[in-house]
């Protein structure tokens, strides 16, 4: 695959950036990530955790399984996923680094309240047999990939957002866009 951008993204910082259709996007690190896309040509159209999270039939994303937007349509397909057999990817929780999202996302005068909730990256939840989220220990010992390819154009929204509970603090990511 041809690499079209690639750049690193410090711990509390943030990427956004286009991913075209057929276009993979590889998100590499420890910390946690928060994820977010929107159609490029109408941002009213954004990822959605339950939308998710119901049409795979699944709570934890990973390779095989699709990204769905609030319009019940696919956005993204997991291609690669390093992080199985090390942890979970999570659609439960809320932002944890809000403000920076906000910031990263500031061009699309986006609002707190428009602000869809991400897919947390090597976040690694569980839930308990009685419904409570709980931390399971630190991301992965060394860095690692996913890889989304688009299904359609998107303007996608990365947040390095390390959580002392469950990632490494102060990792750096990669984040690039590959034609393939």
């Amino acid at each position: 695959m041809d690499v079209i951008s690639k750049e690193t993204v410090s711990p509390q910082k943030g990427w956004t950036g286009n991913v075209d259709r057929g276009q993979v996007l590889r998100i590499t690190g420890r910390s946690v990530i928060d994820f977010n896309a929107f159609k490029s040509d109408d941002i009213r159209e954004y990822f959605d955790t339950a939308r998710t999270r119901i049409y795979n039939l699944n709570m934890y994303p990973t390779k095989g399984h699709r990204l769905f937007s609030k319009q019940n349509n696919p956005m993204m397909r997991f291609i690669e996923d390093g992080f199985a057999g090390i942890g979970l990817h999570d659609l439960q929780s809320g932002h944890g680094c809000a403000e920076g999202m906000l910031s990263t996302l500031s061009h699309l005068n986006m609002t707190f309240l428009d602000l869809p909730d991400p897919m947390g990256i090597f976040r690694n939840l569980s839930i308990t047999q009685d419904g409570l989220i709980r931390p399971k220990p630190k991301g992965p010992p060394k860095p690692v990939s996913i890889d989304l390819e688009a299904e359609i154009d998107l303007i996608c929204a990365v947040m390095n957002c390390p959580a002392s509970e469950t990632s490494a603090s102060g990792a750096d990511a990669i984040v690039t866009v590959l034609q393939p």
